[in-house]
């Protein structure tokens, strides 16, 4: 009997030869800089939940703060990352990484009031007196954190800096970014930047990253995936208005499951919504925005037909943008361009919600606003708008170059990697999905962390 999965594996290495996507580890790119700081990435409770699931112990160890107030060490760790504005899973790792904290279910005491390995060096040791102010569990992860905040704000004044190469352990290394360079700051050996990036990904790596299309092998529905979360879509029409059903991807339903669930998909974009008040918002990327008056309304041209009745509870799922007044000119967004413009790529802007979004490409054009018309704006009516992030390729994306075989999918406006051709293959990715982009478009987008396609 023919094993399909061995077969696929083997069809894929053959119909992609070179198809190296990007190595099992990157030392020149351990965590992206908005994972770093995305200090809001977990709650209390979270991390808490994150504990219980591990064999470690400090699920209910008590330690105590500068103030000698007692604390969980899931409260210590949710204060601690919310006070130096770093995220808790990265201090989550930093225990496991210094000391095995996470896994060990006998530490001793010295494993605690080393938790981060703060402050310790090639030269000296736990013993040494300099570096008895250190010692204790919440001392070790609130320096910790506080260090790489430092690190992120103020990385000119260290050793490692992003986008300079580096001799590490007989290794040339170009840091790609300033996460990367503070850890290595922190830890400057390959080996522990290494073991940093094998349990990040062990424990955080986003399966499927955000922007994809999962339905279960077992059922109808369709789910899209926005901030670690599965959003239901809530009908075929709302589904054909903003996504294409050539990359939903079929999973276990078990791995449908395994994703928190977040806000329904109900309403197409640029709906108008009335409440039992009156008053009428605009949905814009699950943003509400209120229009201010039935005047307004009927300047920008809607009419009551476009309106559709929604209680106040299901607006509460929408994060409250400003509102759309007299003078917000475009609220569903429009392309421009100078009207003196050369005929060039970068000339193109998308002016949303008070801002002028560069279009860097034809390509990121085509992939966004296919059929839609450009309008000519003078240069000082241009100037009237601040400039925005750029537009990117749209989420779930999958891309390449022509030169290289490496293979990326864009999410959150970022270009992740796969780890390897198994980690592909195994979250049920078709090749024929993957564009050939030009090299401009590629690299319009950061490169963000990779896919592993673990838990």
């Amino acid at each position: 009997m023919i094993d399909k999965k061995a077969f696929f594996l083997a069809l894929l290495g053959f119909l992609l030869p070179t198809m190296v996507l990007a190595a099992d580890f990157d030392p020149s790119y351990l965590i992206s800089d908005s994972e770093m700081v995305n200090y809001n990435s977990m709650t209390q409770n979270d991390i808490q939940n994150f504990l219980n699931n591990r064999k470690g112990t400090l699920d209910n160890y008590l330690t105590f703060d500068k103030e000698n107030n007692p604390k969980t060490a899931p409260q210590a760790f949710f204060e601690v990352a919310q006070r130096w504005l770093i995220n808790p899973k990265y201090l989550l790792v930093l225990v496991q990484k210094e000391q095995s904290l996470l896994e060990d279910a006998a530490p001793s005491q010295k494993q605690y009031d080393w938790a981060t390995g703060y402050g310790i060096c090639d030269s000296c040791g736990m013993d040494d007196s300099n570096v008895q102010r250190f010692k204790g569990f919440y001392r070790q992860i609130n320096s910790a954190a506080a260090q790489t905040r430092y690190y992120m704000d103020n990385i000119n004044e260290f050793s490692f800096q992003p986008d300079k190469t580096y001799n590490i352990d007989g290794q040339s290394v170009k840091l790609k970014n300033t996460a990367t360079a503070g850890l290595y700051n922190y830890t400057p050996h390959l080996h522990g930047n290494q073991n940093f990036w094998n349990l990040w990904n062990k424990y955080f790596a986003r399966k499927w990253p955000d922007g994809t299309l999962l339905t279960s092998s077992d059922g109808d529905d369709v789910y899209y995936i926005e901030n670690g979360l599965k959003r239901k879509i809530a009908s075929k029409a709302v589904f054909a208005s903003r996504f294409d059903a050539k990359k939903i991807i079929t999973v276990s339903h078990a791995d449908i499951d395994s994703y928190g669930d977040g806000a329904s998909i109900k309403y197409v974009n640029f709906s108008l919504l009335q409440v039992d008040s009156g008053d009428i918002y605009m949905i814009i990327n699950d943003v509400k925005r209120k229009i201010d008056s039935q005047a307004v309304f009927a300047k920008l041209g809607f009419k009551e037909d476009d309106i559709t009745k929604v209680t106040a509870d299901e607006l509460t799922l929408y994060r409250e943008g400003s509102n759309i007044t007299e003078y917000t000119m475009y609220p569903t967004g429009v392309l421009v361009q100078y009207n003196k413009a050369k005929k060039t790529d970068q000339d193109i802007y998308y002016i949303i919600a008070g801002q002028k979004r560069p279009v860097p490409t034809k390509e990121i054009l085509t992939a966004n606003f296919s059929g839609m018309s450009i309008k000519k704006m003078t240069a000082d009516e241009l100037d009237m708008y601040p400039v925005g992030d750029n537009v990117p390729l749209p989420d779930g994306w999958l891309v390449r170059t022509k030169k290289d075989p490496a293979v990326f999918v864009v999410s959150g406006g970022k270009r992740m990697p796969f780890a390897n051709r198994t980690a592909f293959a195994s979250l049920n990715y078709s090749i024929k999905n993957v564009k050939i982009i030009a090299d401009a478009t590629m690299e319009a987008h950061q490169v963000g962390q990779s896919i592993t396609g673990q838990w």
